[in-house]
């Protein structure tokens, strides 16, 4: 990806499609998905994400059976470094039926290496408080 954002949108759109490889091409390594409950999970490459993690469309559609897609309501920019680019994200969560099951919100940082940019940690907050 050439820049931050695009990082972030082509990394989302895999989730979406529920595509591995589009998916993994996404993901920079070693990459680190944390849960809102303290679960961290880390892939040192490609294989070691495919052989020991579940993706993470597995790991919505066990908690919401109907998921469709997820919905980007929000990417906001919170930090920045010539090599790295912190977000705020916020989305739906959206149901078989076209309603939102539930809004989250996760931070997703974006880093830069070998002149590309690639998703390398995912921290899913869970619901927001009021």
């Amino acid at each position: 990806m050439e820049d931050a954002k695009s990082a972030i949108l082509g990394h989302h759109e895999a989730i979406n499609k529920q595509d591995t490889e589009e998916y993994l091409a996404t993901v920079k390594f070693p990459f680190t998905y944390q849960n809102f409950n303290g679960v961290a999970l880390t892939a040192e490459t490609a294989q070691d994400y495919e052989d020991r993690l579940e993706m993470p469309w597995e790991i919505i559609k066990r908690t919401e059976k109907e998921w469709a897609y997820s919905s980007l309501d929000l990417l906001e920019e919170v930090a920045r470094s010539e090599s790295s680019v912190v977000f705020k994200v916020a989305a739906s969560r959206i149901n078989n039926s076209g309603d939102t099951d539930i809004v989250i919100h996760a931070i997703w940082i974006a880093v830069k290496t070998d002149g590309n940019w690639g998703i390398q940690f995912r921290h899913n907050l869970g619901k927001p408080v009021a």
